[in-house]
């Protein structure tokens, strides 16, 4: 296990497995994004070494562990403990062992959400705000928010949403999308061009232009998404 981990590169740590922890891992397998669990409890070690998914069990606010479980590589980190307190000590811990990581943590209260933005933590997520918002969405608007889980959750459906940084090398960059004739060439659409000034482009039309360091969001089945990496390379 610890040879596993000692290789991994830009993967995800998920600190704290309870039932936030649990769901995470469930979307990162689906989107078959690698990470590590790190918990306290024995029966999570249990739990994941009869799945083969790497783990490492020990003080999640540990520098020690947080080395061990590859921060120094890691892309990002979720802080997903049911204490206020260590997800703060885990943001702090993981901001200053790679400044560049890209930090999710859970707060329970608002006073945390501050503290926890503090430490270091690029976004921070309370699971009852979510939830009671969600739940005035499916009464508010409910065919949107159908659309949307059959896009982004659905197992049965053909089609998905994914997101595509343009880098320099990019064959699209400096073309406008009407120039780059993505819909023609695969038949998935852009929904959204976020733009390297962080500014969204909610309508993208034939005219937008596509630089180097925007970041697109396409819709489409797997086949259509993979005839639009096609795209960025040709």
């Amino acid at each position: 296990m610890e040879k596993r981990i000692s290789e991994m590169k830009d993967h995800y740590i998920i600190c704290g497995f309870g039932r936030v922890g649990h769901q995470v891992a469930v979307e990162l397998n689906a989107a078959k994004i690698p990470y590590v669990v790190l918990d306290s409890k024995q029966e999570t070690a249990e739990e994941l070494a009869a799945q083969n998914l790497p783990y490492l069990v020990g003080d999640i606010t540990s520098d020690s562990l947080l080395l061990e479980a590859g921060i120094k590589n890691a892309k990002g980190l979720i802080a997903s403990a049911d204490s206020d307190t260590a997800n703060v000590f885990v943001t702090l811990s993981a901001r200053v062992l790679n400044p560049k990581l890209n930090i999710i943590a859970r707060a329970s209260s608002v006073e945390a959400e501050e503290k926890l933005k503090k430490a270091g933590a690029n976004k921070v997520l309370s699971p009852y705000f979510i939830a009671g918002k969600r739940m005035a969405q499916m009464v508010t608007k409910p065919t949107a928010v159908d659309f949307l889980d059959t896009v982004l959750h659905s197992e049965h459906m053909e089609m998905e949403m994914r997101e595509f940084k343009i880098l320099d090398n990019c064959s699209l960059v400096g073309k406008t999308l009407g120039e780059a004739d993505i819909r023609r060439r695969s038949g998935a659409y852009i929904a959204t061009i976020r733009k390297v000034d962080g500014a969204f482009n909610f309508q993208p039309v034939a005219e937008s232009k596509i630089n180097a360091g925007d970041i697109l969001v396409v819709v489409g089945t797997p086949k259509q998404i993979d005839l639009f990496e096609n795209c960025m390379t040709k």
